[in-house]
């Protein structure tokens, strides 16, 4: 996926316009749910000049890339949209368009098609911090061109995770899906890298830092005050 997507924004967009404006909106936008549910296809898609495409898109991650926040922190999905998935093709009038305003419009899709109401709470909610360990990182750099993706794939109690020209910042994303609790990445490392991480058994918790560490990177678990995203009410979408 496009790794613009991926990266968590540190400030949530607002969507509110001022009085007598009109919501920014897609000029054109498809929301279609896949027939044929298929537990194991990932999300995948791509934010550029002006356009959204988003394949395989279950709501909480439509959500995610929204609003700028990890899917562990949207709390409130009802059940029937756990086994749904969408696609969702969208065009902005102008090519020129941001892709934070894209942003803002897919927010605007969100209230008008699936009716989504939501508000913002604090919740102490486990929290990892992915830093660089004292011997600094030990990562090889990715060629400046590439796909980025990764894929996680078990032999019996055997995990491993291959990364091609991910960033940090999208690793700590893939780490906050399998930790189900938020990754905040505080590497400062901005290029792209491949790795492969490996580990044995279930205890995820203790056995992933124990990866990371080979590549000179550090996952500190603590408890603190975190802002999610809580459903008020959400409905199913008007297709066309």
């Amino acid at each position: 996926m496009n790794t613009r997507l991926c990266e968590v924004a540190l400030l949530v967009l607002s969507a509110v316009p001022a009085y007598g404006q009109m919501r920014p909106a897609f000029e054109v936008a498809s929301i279609k749910r896949i027939a044929d549910y298929v537990p194991t296809a990932t999300m995948n898609g791509d934010l550029s000049h002006g356009r959204l495409t988003l394949n395989n898109a279950h709501l909480g991650q439509i959500i995610s890339v929204a609003y700028g926040i990890q899917s562990v922190r949207i709390h409130g999905i009802p059940a029937w949209f756990s086994e749904n998935q969408f696609q969702v093709a969208a065009k902005a009038e102008d090519p020129a368009t941001s892709d934070e305003q894209v942003k803002v419009m897919l927010q605007n899709l969100l209230a008008d098609r699936f009716r989504l109401r939501f508000h913002w709470e604090n919740q102490p909610l486990r929290n990892f911090t992915l830093r660089t360990a004292a011997g600094g990182p030990k990562l090889e750099q990715a060629p400046q061109d590439g796909v980025d993706n990764c894929v996680r794939t078990l032999d019996g109690s055997r995990h491993e995770l291959a990364c091609k020209h991910i960033r940090i910042s999208t690793l700590a994303n893939a780490l906050a899906a399998m930790l189900s609790s938020p990754v905040v990445d505080q590497t400062g490392l901005t290029d792209s890298y491949d790795f492969t991480l490996n580990w044995d058994g279930d205890e995820t918790y203790s056995a992933v830092p124990d990866a990371l560490e080979q590549f000179g990177l550090k996952l500190e678990m603590k408890k603190v005050p975190t802002q999610v995203f809580v459903i008020d009410s959400v409905e199913r979408p008007s297709e066309n």
